[in-house]
């Protein structure tokens, strides 16, 4: 027991029957986090489902060598034979892995937990936003592995860098809209060089809608007027120094699954997404010891389609 003599402290008060602190009334905020969904953004599309084929690779079949890619011969007279003509099959593969994520917590924290964002229920609805995070990732990776590039090592990204990237494209008929992957840095850096371009003559307006910031978006719609989205993620590969982004055609990279709809897990608690390869389950054995675990499993892979049928380009930019 203490005595508090007038007048009354605060602090005489509080050090017997107040806090050190107590907790805001919004709820738990999030940390800052990239956000870009690559299946919704157009940079992946799903290929194949591996599940009851008996293996774990797809292959995506291409076919070649006919239609446009093949002119008619010439005929010496009108009962001339037509010599038969060959044509080219090729193929790409994407091979399913498997990745996990787990999350436990005491009967305890369940007791005592104060915060519901913190505990187990909620942090089992986050994990197919991780899925997306690793299908992400694994694009990024992807792209770094694509055999030809543009930009340069150890020098900023620039537009000269960004023409080269869409001429690749202009000058392959065929090869469609790029699909553009970039770390933010590359982006402010294309950005700053657009300041220094002597053919470009911005008003004000135009000015603000090249260099200034696109709402919170990781997407800049038509980038500065060029017909391309940008697509922003700090997923982006980094390599002796350098971020390796990329551009290629819609479709030139691809995800499959093997769906876990047929999965026989025990329990009735188990959550299937068949459309992502994951099934969360709770272990019965991570009860003992007083804990519950939760436990994510996805079969997944990425993979780039041939080079044959889309156009890749990875831009190398100094870090």
């Amino acid at each position: 027991m203490a005595t508090i003599s007038p007048p009354a402290l605060a602090s005489a008060v509080n050090n017997e029957v107040g806090f050190a602190y107590t907790f805001a009334q919004i709820a738990i905020e999030r940390r800052l986090q990239d956000a870009l969904n690559v299946e919704a953004a157009g940079l992946v599309r799903l290929v194949g489902d591996a599940a009851g084929s008996g293996s774990d690779v797809i292959r995506v079949t291409n076919i070649g060598g006919i239609g446009y890619n093949l002119a008619m011969s010439a005929l010496a007279s009108e009962t001339a034979a037509i010599t038969p003509s060959p044509f080219d099959l090729g193929y790409s593969t994407v091979t399913i892995a498997d990745y996990g994520l787990a999350f436990e917590e005491s009967y305890k924290a369940q007791i005592l937990g104060r915060e519901p964002a913190a505990m187990l229920d909620a942090l089992v609805q986050t994990m197919p936003e991780s899925f997306l995070r690793t299908l992400r990732d694994l694009t990024a990776t992807t792209i770094a592995g694509f055999s030809t590039s543009v930009g340069s090592s150890g020098a900023a990204l620039d537009m000269d860098h960004l023409l080269d990237l869409l001429a690749a494209f202009r000058e392959n008929p065929g090869a469609g809209q790029p699909v553009v992957m970039l770390h933010p840095k590359q982006v402010s850096d294309l950005v700053d060089s657009i300041r220094s371009e002597t053919t470009l003559s911005l008003s004000v307006s135009e000015f603000g809608g090249v260099q200034g910031l696109q709402g919170g978006a990781q997407t800049i719609r038509n980038f500065a007027g060029l017909g391309i989205d940008i697509n922003m993620s700090t997923s982006i590969t980094e390599s002796g120094g350098d971020k390796i982004g990329g551009g290629y055609s819609a479709g030139g990279i691809g995800y499959a699954v093997g769906s876990t709809a047929g999965v026989r897990a025990r329990g009735i608690d188990a959550i299937r997404i068949p459309e992502f390869g994951t099934i969360v389950t709770f272990p019965s054995s991570s009860s003992t010891n007083g804990k519950e675990t939760a436990e994510a499993r996805s079969f997944l892979g990425v993979a780039a389609g041939s080079s044959d049928v889309f156009v890749q380009r990875k831009v190398i930019s100094v870090a």
